[in-house]
């Protein structure tokens, strides 16, 4: 199977999410994390207005450094007390939450004879990385001054983990948390970074706070949701970048229910098998070891998604148009789940369809 992504649709996406942004004063950072940092989404994001990219594992800034890539980047992933050399030679700024890291961050980048900036990450409700807000000025207190390290901001995420939304009153946590912060040290934190792609949601609705100059932009930009409420289905003009590929190898009709005593899966699954008669079933070379299946939606009318093992996926083609047959191929627009599996998949082939030119 193969992942296909148009990268015009991705410039063109940065372009949408950017003119959002700019009249509120907000830099966009374009995060390729999803695609593993491919050098050509990269540059289509950059192409599109994006400030500077971000990525979560440093194998992925090492590709984009070695395909000439040379945009500051954000490592978005709390930096591991084993990489802080590499975070500091390949990454320009980081996300952090512990003092003894930052620590290391800085004698990192005075032996590398650099400046590192970081900011300091605060829970606002989530619950993946952060502080606690009653915790961030004794944290931050003990990350401003150190040599060769700057403390630029704060940032927050949301919706990754707990599923929370961005509101007004977590965004303005956050500022309330910056506010306390320069009062206390006597300094000014340059960069507030308000949270990622589901955080566009309070431009759309008037309710950034006028402070927040920062987003960290990845889902809205490759598969153009702002979040997964479907609240805003036009906000951007492609949902469609990416397109998953897969072979039909099979084409049968069989029972609608399996036949026989019923025990879980090899995923530890027990489905719910609603008996519909006989059906003509096709099977596609693809599986759950290539790409997370869940919210997989087939491109061709008629075609469901019956179910998937590790290297086989299923479809009910009964109602198919035009009718499925052996050997062609069939198409899928991904979630953003199967987009970050795909891309990462030793057996998905990843295709970047180049961006236009515009000379």
């Amino acid at each position: 199977m193969r992942i296909e992504v148009d990268c015009e649709r991705v410039r063109s996406n940065t372009e949408a999410v950017v003119r959002m942004c700019v009249p509120h004063d907000i830099e966009v950072v374009g995060v390729t994390k999803a695609c593993c940092g491919h050098p050509e989404v990269a540059r289509a994001m950059l192409a599109g207005g994006a400030h500077f990219l971000a990525e979560s594992r440093l194998a992925n800034v090492r590709r984009l450094r070695e395909a000439g890539i040379d945009a500051d980047v954000m490592l978005l992933r709390l930096p591991a007390l084993s990489e802080v050399d590499a975070v500091v030679r390949l990454a320009q700024v980081s996300l952090n939450s512990q003092v003894e890291t930052v620590r290391a961050l800085s004698r990192a980048a005075q032996a590398q004879g650099v400046t590192h900036q970081v900011i300091l990450m605060v829970e606002t409700g989530d619950r993946r990385e952060g502080v606690m807000p009653e915790r961030a000025l004794d944290v931050a207190r003990g990350m401003a001054g150190l040599p060769n390290l700057e403390l630029a901001g704060v940032g927050a995420n949301v919706t990754c983990i707990g599923g929370v939304l961005p509101t007004q009153e977590n965004a303005r946590l956050l500022l309330d948390v910056a506010e306390e912060i320069e009062r206390a040290l006597g300094i000014e934190l340059r960069i507030l970074s308000a949270g990622n792609s589901a955080t566009l949601a309070l431009i759309l609705r008037h309710e950034m706070p006028a402070r927040a100059n920062q987003l960290r932009v990845g889902g809205a930009i490759l598969i153009g949701e702002v979040d997964s409420t479907g609240d805003w289905p036009s906000a951007l003009p492609h949902q469609d970048a990416f397109n998953v590929v897969a072979e039909v190898i099979e084409v049968e009709t069989k029972p609608s229910v399996p036949g026989g005593p019923l025990a879980p899966n090899a995923f530890g699954h027990i489905p719910h098998w609603e008996d519909l008669g006989p059906r003509r079933r096709a099977i596609l070379a693809m599986g759950r070891q290539d790409l997370q299946i869940d919210g997989l939606q087939p491109r061709r009318p008629g075609v469901t998604i019956v179910g998937a093992s590790s290297d086989h996926l299923v479809v009910d083609v009964t109602d198919a148009d035009p009718t499925v047959r052996l050997g062609e191929e069939m198409e899928f627009n991904p979630p953003y789940g199967a987009v970050a599996t795909a891309m990462a998949s030793r057996t998905a082939t990843q295709v970047a369809i180049p961006m236009k030119s515009r000379e």
